[in-house]
């Protein structure tokens, strides 16, 4: 009996040992699976935070470079405004003509003043039809031009080889010393006539006769101020009589006594070159 009792308390003893050891098989089991879980939510929430931060610094940079690209756009935006507002002195009155109008449509009758300005204007598309010793009784016989062919011919002879958008005269200062006024007039009624003729659609201006110096004014002689006045009342008659444009150029070259100043001229009548860039500047701007 004793020895039946012990064997069943041996059997008991290893199913006893059997279920222990399969707990603790299946708590380990268990532990290794909960390990296993935790581990892969785990890396799964790293990942997402990484990737998260991943978007975020995207984000950042994605921000810094759209607001660096809308700076540097503002920037090229007030390079630009800045660039077309550049040298405010274009839009000076005083300059703005002698930029834009090369005097292409434009020709130029004088005398020895005419033709300092010609030589002393950077408009090389300006016409210009003078000669030294040129004056109204003659200015239409005197074969003192030289044509496009060669040949010499009359101002009237070449102002109708083209046409022109613009007639300047500037006569008046030989003929100072003219004791009637009427006959200047008449003469300097032909010639506008005559032009009118041949440059229908040409816009005419008889300049005004520019003053002397002061000094060239007291020498005694008929080139003086006086005189200068009182023919420049007679050109401005015929302007008016004949429908053409009276230019007043003095105030271009004039000082405040209104003579030509000692230092624009050598002689005190023909202008010095600094003097015929006001003078030229004066007739663009006020034609």
């Amino acid at each position: 009996m004793e020895s039946q009792h012990g064997s069943n308390l041996k059997n008991i003893r290893k199913k006893r040992a059997t279920a222990q050891q399969s707990i603790v098989s299946l708590s380990c089991l268990v532990c290794i699976a909960f390990a296993a879980i935790w581990g892969f939510h785990a890396g799964s929430g790293n990942s997402r935070a990484v990737e998260a931060k991943k978007m975020s610094a995207s984000s950042s940079v994605a921000e810094n470079e759209s607001s660096e690209s809308n700076a540097d756009s503002s920037s090229q935006a007030e390079s630009m405004v800045d660039e077309s507002g550049i040298d405010e002195s274009l839009t000076d009155s005083s300059v703005t003509h002698d930029d834009a109008d090369d005097l292409s449509d434009a020709v130029f009758i004088g005398d020895s003043r005419t033709v300092g300005l010609q030589n002393n204007c950077d408009k090389p598309k300006a016409t210009f039809l003078c000669s030294v010793g040129m004056h109204i009784d003659t200015v239409m016989t005197d074969q003192n031009i030289t044509l496009s062919n060669g040949n010499a011919g009359t101002v009237i002879d070449a102002l109708g080889e083209r046409q022109y958008g613009r007639v300047y005269i500037n006569l008046g200062t030989n003929e100072l010393g003219w004791p009637y006024i009427d006959t200047f007039k008449d003469y300097y009624t032909q010639l506008i006539t005559k032009i009118q003729e041949i440059q229908p659609d040409a816009v005419i201006y008889a300049e005004s006769i520019l003053p002397v110096t002061a000094s060239r004014s007291l020498q005694g002689d008929a080139i003086n101020n006086t005189n200068v006045a009182t023919f420049n009342q007679a050109i401005s008659e015929v302007a008016q009589q004949t429908g053409i444009n009276y230019l007043d150029c003095t105030s271009a070259v004039a000082g405040a006594d209104g003579t030509l100043p000692e230092e624009a001229s050598s002689d005190g009548i023909h202008l010095m070159s600094e003097y015929c860039d006001k003078w030229l500047n004066y007739i663009i701007d006020n034609t």
